[in-house]
């Protein structure tokens, strides 16, 4: 419950029930992990990693980077850029295995540049209708 009350302070909503059974159910993530960075005992970033499976022949494997959640108080200290560096030389990321990245359109972090990721696939979203059929 500690882990989910950290990441209801990091979204800033929910309630942290909510996060501890989205955590807890295996079923609604298949092939993703959560992440969590931490700075001075307390957690000011989470995001997560999906592995997509690829059917192109000699394509490297590939990593979808979503969810990605900073602290409002944390953003342009180098977090992202830490998690990136992490995501290189601790998964292989741009040597090994291929890294997309969902942002808000527009918002790239100022760090992508520089560990060489660029624009690449256009993303489209189909929205969950409220009851009634209507957006």
């Amino acid at each position: 419950m500690q882990d989910a009350e950290a990441l209801r302070e990091v979204y800033g909503a929910g309630e942290a029930e909510e996060f501890a059974a989205r955590l807890a159910d295996r079923h609604t993530a298949s092939g993703t992990t959560h992440y969590v960075a931490e700075a001075d005992g307390r957690v000011v970033a989470a995001f997560a990693l999906t592995s997509l499976g690829r059917l192109r022949p000699g394509g490297r494997s590939r990593l979808f980077l979503h969810e990605i959640k900073l602290r409002p108080n944390v953003r342009g200290t180098g977090i992202a850029e830490d998690i990136l560096g992490w995501l290189a030389t601790g998964l292989g990321v741009g040597f090994e295995q291929e890294l997309l990245a969902l942002t808000p359109p527009g918002q790239p972090p100022a760090g992508f540049a520089r560990f060489g990721l660029f624009e690449s696939h256009h993303v489209f979203k189909w929205a969950v209708r409220k009851e009634g059929g209507r957006l």
